[in-house]
């Protein structure tokens, strides 16, 4: 029975992982399309009293590009040109092109977020603008991150290269273009490399939708050296600021050899020593010692001791003759 209810309550866990991992996935990522980005710009035109722009495959592509490129930098900056890559990719068919470009990342962006980020006069340049004819959107997700861009342009000959014929735009939209008035707020301009300092140093003050990219190209060094010399982590730049391109090469100071002059060495000089008369030594002849001289050299105690015992033998041998003498006859 209780192993019964132990695997009653495993299946009844199981079931719930199943049911909540699917929607938390699903809340993790933003739903938002290109198409939505496009409705959404052509929304707030037509409010504005705007033709709707005109989807172009071109841009399209451009935008899509971007925004996969963002992705693999995992940071939400401008790469750096929008006018260059749009022309380079074919938009206006050679002729004088301007662009702008929006964007935008969010793990669960939704269309109003989107909407709200770009509210401000810079981003609104593709509501707002009537220069404008075409427009194109990409969306990538990486990481659970969802990078959005959009692309707007115009050109100056008015090509309709890549547009989509099916697209909503005013008939008579070409007849609005102003040559010559590029949307400069949102431009990314072009990297003038600085002149470098009297001490060899180069610094590069950020403009507006300049990239890091794009810096690196212009001074020909790379991205991954002007993060070690300005301590950045990712790519993320900032207007106003001012990049480390090179640094004061440090002087090398070279020893300077001084000649010295070998000082002389001394020959020491031998001093004879004077000889020193060794005298002869002269052999004194050692007398022979005496009977007396021998009895000093005996120890005093063994003297004692055997004129004792002589004495005693002499004693006794006068004992002896006494007690043997005859007596004389009567």
């Amino acid at each position: 029975m209780r192993r019964f209810n132990l695997t009653r309550i495993f299946a009844l866990f199981a079931l719930v992982l199943a049911l909540v991992l699917p929607a938390s996935k699903a809340t993790a990522e933003s739903s938002v399309t290109a198409s939505d980005l496009i409705s959404l710009v052509n929304s707030m035109r037509t409010a504005n009293g705007l033709p709707a722009l005109a989807v172009n495959s071109i841009l399209m592509g451009t935008a899509q590009s971007t925004a996969a490129t963002m992705a693999s930098y995992g940071s939400c900056t401008h790469l750096g040109n929008v006018r260059g890559r749009v022309a380079d990719a074919g938009y206006g068919g050679g002729s004088t092109v301007w662009a702008t470009e929006n964007i935008a990342c969010g793990y669960t962006a939704t269309l109003g977020d989107i909407q709200g980020w770009w509210s401000d006069s810079a981003h609104m340049l593709p509501m707002v603008e009537p220069a404008y004819t075409d427009i194109g959107a990409g969306v990538y997700q990486s990481g659970g991150m969802t990078y959005f861009v959009v692309h707007a342009a115009y050109s100056t000959g008015g090509s309709t290269a890549g547009r989509d014929s099916s697209s909503s735009s005013s008939s008579g939209s070409s007849s609005t273009i102003v040559a010559g008035t590029p949307d400069m707020s949102q431009y990314i301009y072009g990297v003038v490399t600085s002149t470098p300092d009297a001490d060899g140093s180069v610094y590069h003050k950020i403009l507006y939708g300049q990239s890091l990219a794009s810096i690196a190209e212009a001074y020909g060094v790379t991205v991954q050296e002007l993060q070690a010399l300005n301590g950045l982590t990712g790519i993320d730049i900032y207007a106003g600021n001012t990049l480390i391109i090179r640094k004061a090469p440090t002087a090398t100071v070279s020893p300077t050899r001084t000649s010295t002059v070998p000082r002389p060495t001394r020959t020491p000089t031998r001093t004879p020593r004077p000889v020193t008369a060794t005298p002869t030594r002269t052999i004194t002849p050692t007398p022979e010692p005496g009977v007396f001289d021998a009895l000093s050299t005996i120890d005093r105690p063994t003297l004692g001791f055997g004129l004792v015992v002589v004495s005693a033998i002499g004693l006794i041998v006068m004992i002896s003759v006494s007690m043997f003498k005859k007596k004389p006859k009567a």
